[in-house]
């Protein structure tokens, strides 16, 4: 066989070879649905709530109660602060897992 001959056959493998290798083998192209979970929430949101304290069977001074309704007051106002975060953090992660899901699925 002819050097010339072999040199071309050898170039018409090489670059049969080389389109196999980039088309993907010829096969169609699979897309596997990427599944995504909902995320976990941030831990500090995930804690108990305090317990808001009683009052004492004994006060009988209204600094007392007062003071009872102050401390009362400002841990509902941190609870109520959590709880608002709480749902800012859902409501936002909902919106990008709903939006991340979407756009998977049409791919």
């Amino acid at each position: 066989m002819d050097s010339r001959l072999k040199h071309a056959l050898i170039l018409t493998i090489l670059i049969f070879f080389i389109l196999f290798a980039l088309t993907g083998c010829f096969g169609k192209k699979r897309i596997m649905p990427v599944t995504m979970n909902f995320p976990q929430a941030p831990e500090p949101l995930l804690l108990k709530p305090e317990v808001l304290d009683p009052l004492p069977e004994d006060a009988e001074e209204l600094s007392d109660i007062l003071n009872n309704t102050t401390v009362n007051y400002g841990k509902y106002r941190q609870l109520q602060l959590k709880i608002k975060e709480w749902q800012k953090w859902y409501n936002t992660q909902n919106r990008l897992h709903r939006e991340t899901t979407k756009d998977a699925k049409k791919n």
